[in-house]
Order: structure tokens, then sequence, then C-alpha cells
């Protein structure tokens, strides 16, 4: 995907931003963000396998808003097959090809679906047994990979998701449904041992001979989230389509524990409806389509230790209005625009320094584009966007550092962020290609100091983006990506951008690409690359390449990955071959490069080969 950061290969989405911004998570429209306390493992909050489609929209949209500063991801479930009764049985294996007996992950998986009558359903449920992982050189990785940013490896992940649908006539429907995921590690080795002393320290092992058997953590640490969402629709109301959508939702983040620290717990309940009407308008030679609503969302967030101390808690209200419009202007283009108006409260109690009180603002967001049909094969378009956001509330006013009084002391403001793009899109019946241009802009962008406190400032981002897929001869599919930005924040507020953003926010360049080939009619099989490129930044920020606690800067070094895939029809199914890391390169993630502590020095994963066998019947 251009513009969006490489992969942490943990637990954490932390370090991985949408055109260098953070973007919201969403399951079917429900999000699945802690944005007022954010920890973070917003993608790890469904198994792919319940996963139909992936939506991506960049910047911000009339319709979603309250978090998405960078755009928005939505997970789109699977959905029932036709007949009264199917069934999809697959089982996986995946293992490193050093230690292969100590690295086994296995994967099951079931779904039942279908329709009778007026009756639709769908049940879908995974399990995932997960044992160590090794580097490149055959030594085992640790369990916590970046220090309280949580690992995969010794887990358990369950997933079930249920749908239950009834469709009243050709126009109308409703349809309920329940998606819980829940991941927890329990590692063997979840300490170090001090060589002099022999004490325990409360970190990750910085070696596995040196590591300490035994889970030190005193909660398992791990991500659980559950979905309830009831959608009713109507495609011929008042000659209007409509969508009402209620959901709640549960999100449980539990942190490993690091050195001073105990085990601390994220938790969120959002309670949110969501109103959507498509109306038509037909002007004399100007039809066009109108979508307007309302958006409200409740959401109870705090966090505390496993002792039970609370420490902070936000509660936020925020309703928003919204329209949208889109115009074709013949065989001109496209025009569209839209407006959404946000408003948010949020009650905090119990930060560290007793700071109570209510925190408030409204914004009218506005977005437009416009795309020109230059031929037939060739369109040009443009577009501004924008998102407002709370930012992350309850670390800015539980700062140990803070004398706060009451919450209204705290320098708060809200996000307020500006997206541009411009770009060209070819198509061909065989070729597919777009280049693009952004930029956006904020005047309070939020990062973390050297000393990990929150600090605002003004900051731009801007960069370019590359895609092209096609089928140049029969049977094969050819495919790629190239992604490259910078930022800045003007760190003293004089008009000049004076400092580069971390490299946790702005990732090197990046390139990806993909063949895949249909050799025989039973056997499909293919390679895709990805390359993460040299980086050097100016930051002194957390993540940057010059910290503060450094006497010289440093660089992001390069990686370069290589995976095979193969889909082969054997008996009454299809087994997978694939080979993840094929060279067996040894690399360090970005992450963990970024970070740059001892801890941290921890390699991605080495080669491993995964086999899984699927039947349908």
């Amino acid at each position: 995907m251009p513009g969006f950061s490489p992969s942490t290969v943990s637990l954490t989405n932390y370090g991985q931003t949408l055109r260098g911004r953070n973007f919201q998570t969403l399951i079917d429209g429900v999000p699945q963000d802690t944005s007022l306390r954010n920890g973070l493992r917003s993608l790890q909050s469904i198994d792919i396998n319940a996963v139909e489609q992936i939506e991506i929209i960049r910047g911000g949209t009339a319709v979603y808003g309250f978090v998405a500063e960078g755009g928005l991801i939505n997970y789109i479930t699977k959905r029932p097959e036709d007949g009264t009764v199917n069934v999809l049985v697959s089982g996986g294996l995946g293992f490193s090809t050093v230690h292969a007996n100590d690295s086994i992950v296995g994967d099951t998986h079931l779904q039942v679906s279908g329709r009778r009558d007026k009756i639709d359903y769908l049940l879908d449920g995974t399990v995932v047994d997960r044992s160590n992982t090794f580097d490149a050189d055959g030594r085992s990785r640790l369990v916590d990979l970046v220090g309280r940013q949580g690992g995969l490896d010794e887990s358990r992940e369950y997933n079930l998701l249920a749908k239950l649908g009834y469709q009243f006539n050709d126009s109308q429907r409703l349809e309920a449904s329940f998606n819980y995921f829940n991941l927890r590690q329990d590692a063997d080795y979840g300490g170090r041992s001090s060589e002099a002393t022999g004490e325990l320290y409360l970190q990750p092992p910085i070696k596995p001979e040196i590591a300490v058997p035994g889970n030190v953590d005193d909660v398992d640490p791990g991500n659980e989230t559950m979905n309830f969402n009831l959608v009713y629709s109507n495609e011929d109301i008042l000659g209007s389509y409509l969508k009402i959508q209620g959901y709640y939702q549960f999100i449980d983040t539990t942190f490993t524990l690091f050195l001073g620290f105990l085990n601390y717990v994220v938790e969120s309940k959002k309670l949110g409806v969501r109103t959507t009407v498509n109306t038509p308008v037909s002007l004399p030679n100007l039809p066009f389509e109108v979508t307007w609503g309302l958006d409200y969302l409740k959401d109870d967030t705090s966090q505390y230790d496993v002792m039970g101390d609370v420490d902070p808690n936000a509660d936020q209200d925020a309703i928003a209005g919204f329209g949208q419009i889109e115009i074709p202007v013949g065989e001109l283009g496209i025009l569209t625009g839209g407006m959404r108006h946000e408003s948010i409260s949020i009650d905090v109690t119990g930060a560290t320094q007793n700071v109570t009180g209510e925190l408030s603002a409204s914004e009218t967001l506005f977005n437009a584009s416009a795309s020109a049909f230059l031929t037939d094969n060739l369109t040009l378009f443009g577009g501004f966007s924008e998102s407002f956001s709370p930012g992350d509330v309850l670390r800015q006013v539980n700062d140990n550092n803070a004398t706060f009084a009451t919450v209204k002391d705290v320098e708060f403001e809200f996000v307020h962020t500006s997206n541009y793009e411009a770009g060209l899109r070819a198509e061909s019946g065989t070729w597919n290609a777009s280049l693009i241009g952004f930029y956006s802009t904020t005047d309070n962008g939020t990062n973390f100091d050297a000393d990990l406190n929150i600090v605002t400032q003004p900051e731009r981002i801007y960069g370019l983006e590359a895609s092209a897929s096609g089928r140049p001869v029969n049977k094969l599919q050819i495919g790629g990506t190239f992604t490259w930005m910078h930022g800045e924040i003007d760190n003293d507020d004089d008009g000049t951008y004076d400092e580069d953003l971390p490299s946790l926010r702005i990732p090197p360049v990046k390139v990806t690409g993909s063949v895949t080939y249909e050799f025989l009619d039973w056997l499909t099989a293919g390679t895709q690359v990805f390359y993460s490129g040299t980086q050097s930044n100016n930051s002194g920020l957390f993540g940057g390449g010059c910290p503060s606690w450094l006497d010289h800067c440093f660089d992001i070094d390069s990686y370069f990955l290589v995976d095979l895939f193969s889909n082969i029809a054997v008996g009454p199914g299809v087994l997978n071959v694939n080979v993840t890391n094929l060279f067996n390169n040894a690399y360090l993630p970005l992450i963990n490069q970024a970070y740059y502590y001892q801890f941290s020095n921890v390699q991605g994963p080495g080669r491993r080969m995964t086999l899984a066998y699927t039947m349908k019947f």
C-alpha cells in the first residue's frame, strides 16, 4: 500500500503511519482505536481470515471522522455465500527453517454460511497458536521487541465472527453482527537477569542466554476487542437510500512489564450511532447525489495498572453532522465537495496531578476534489480535505511533571490537519497506474520529545506515491508501488521549519513489487519483494536520528525482503506453500532501528515456511 509505513512485525502499530499521520481503523465502520489514550493496537483487532476486503481512504472524509488525521482503514468482514449451507475448513502450519520444532505456528479456521428464504447467516472462527520466531542468525527473538509495545511470539489468538441478516423485501434489510478477538502472550522468558548480581529486571531480555525462565508479567499482555454491530438499510425511502448503524465496542489493551513499571491497561468502551442518507437530485441536464447524515460517538477510556489503581479517565461525547455532494460534469469529469461539523466534549478525571474538568471544541471541516478526463485513458485529479482530532488527551493531561490545578490549565489544543493531493491516473484494458503528490500541514502536530513528554509544534509533510499493475500477457500479473515522503517541524514557532520529523512518523523510501503467474490450471505461483531505504534526519524527537543522549546522529539502514507464494490444487482443496524472507536476510525492522536502545536491537524474522490446506463444500 503506497503511503503506509513498513510493518513492525509485532503486536503494535506504533511507528506505522498513513502519509506520516495517525489513521483511524474500522471494522465494518466500527472504530477500533483508543484515541483518547492511544494504545496503538488497532491493526491487531481482527484475524485476517474474517476479512473479505480492506477499504483505504487517505485524508479527511465527510462521513467518517473524530480521529482520522491521515485517513482511515476499514476492514470489511466476510459476507454469507449463496446456498443453504457452505462450509470452509482450513489448517495451516508455519515454522522457521532453523529450529523448526521450536518455532511452530498453528492456524485453524472454520467458516459456515448460507442463505435461505429471507435469512442469511455466517459463523467464522479462527484459533492461532504461536511459539517462538528466530532471526536470520538462528537466535530466538525477544517476546517484547521494542519495550512495552508488545510482541506476537508465544501467544494464542482467538477470533469469532457471527452474522445474522434478515431481508424484509427487495429494499429493506436488517443485519446483526458480533466479532470477538483476543490475543494474549504467555511467554516462557519474560525478564532478564543482571550478569553482576543475578537480580531480575522487569524488561525484555537483551540476550536469550541471560533470559529468566517464567513469565514475569502480572497479567498476560495482549489485546482484546469485542464489537456488537446492528445495521438497518432501506434502499427506497422517499426516493433515498437510508442506512442506520448502531454499535457497541469494548477494547482491553494490556501492556508488558518494563523497567520501573507495573503492567498497565488501557480500556475503552464505545457506543455509537451513524445515520447516512443518499438522496438523488435531478436538475435539468445535471443529475447528482447528496450523501448526508449524523454521526454520534460516546467513548469512555481509562488507564490503570494491574493493582487496580485507576490513573486517568476520559469520557467523550462527540456528535457530527455531514453532507457530501458528487456532480458528474458530462464527459469532462467529476466534482465533489463535502462538509462535516464536529462538536466534541471530553470530561477528564483522576489524572496524576488530580486534574479534572472538561475539554470541548467544535470545528467545521471541508473537503473538495475534482477529476478531469483528459482522454479516455488518462485522468487528472486533485483534492483538499480537513480532519479534526483531540489527540492523545490522557497523555497530555497526565504528564508527571505537570502541576495543573484543573484541566483548563493544560496547554491543550485539538489537532486540525489540512491535506492536499494532486495526481494522474492512467487506465487501459490491461494496465492501470497512478502518480500522486501530497502535502499536509497542522499548527499543532503531536510528538514525543527525547524524555517521552508530549510536545506540540507546527509541522508539514509532503511526498510522492506511485503504483502500477497490469497483465501484459495472459496468465501473468505484475505490480508495484513507490513511496517517498518528508516531514518537518517548526520547533520554536518562528515560521521556519528547522527540524525533521522522526523516522517513527516519516519512514524511508519504500518500494514493493509482485509477480504472479498461472503455470497450469492447478498451479499458480509468484513472488513479492519489499525494500525499505536508508534515511538520515536531524530530529531530536523520540525516534529521531539525533537523540539528545547521544553525542552523534545515526542513520536508518535499508533492508530488502523477498517472499514466495503458491496455490496448488490438491484433491478436494487447495494447498498454499509460502516462504517469507526467502534469502534469510538479517535486518532490523524500521521501528527497532528508530528506537536505538540496546533492548530494541532485535532482528526481524529469518526465513519461514507456511503450509496451509483449504477445503470448501
